[in-house]
């Protein structure tokens, strides 16, 4: 299932993780803006001041897509559900992935201000 939204989230970040939460990793600067521990995916999009960012995330390998992603990595989902928030915890997508742990992978449309972001789970 595919769901999208588009927002200009506060602090330009979005969220990832169980609704239990998660521990969040150190935010450093490195060339592609992704951050992640084991509980929790930090992925930065455009300045906030700058304009909104399309978010996609699915849980269909039809969407998938063919090019490499900037970030490949295991996410624990003990609850089996994903949910994508803004750094004040406004929950912007709940995803199921019936899973206790879940393959997340993400592209982006720029390595440090994406506009567009799609994230595979599963």
């Amino acid at each position: 299932m595919k769901q999208s939204v588009r927002i200009a989230p506060p602090n330009s970040l979005f969220f990832l993780e169980d609704p239990s939460g998660g521990k969040s990793p150190e935010i450093d600067d490195r060339p592609v803006r992704i951050w992640s521990t084991r509980s929790c995916i930090i992925v930065a999009c455009l300045c906030f001041v700058d304009g909104e960012t399309e978010f996609d995330a699915s849980t269909s390998a039809a969407d998938v897509p063919s090019t490499p992603a900037a970030f490949d990595g295991i996410l624990d989902t003990p609850s089996g559900i994903v949910e994508v928030s803004t750094s004040e915890r406004e929950v912007l997508l709940r995803c199921d992935v019936g899973t206790h742990v879940t393959r997340v992978r993400v592209w982006t449309d720029h390595p440090t201000e994406p506009e567009h972001i799609h994230v595979s789970f599963g």
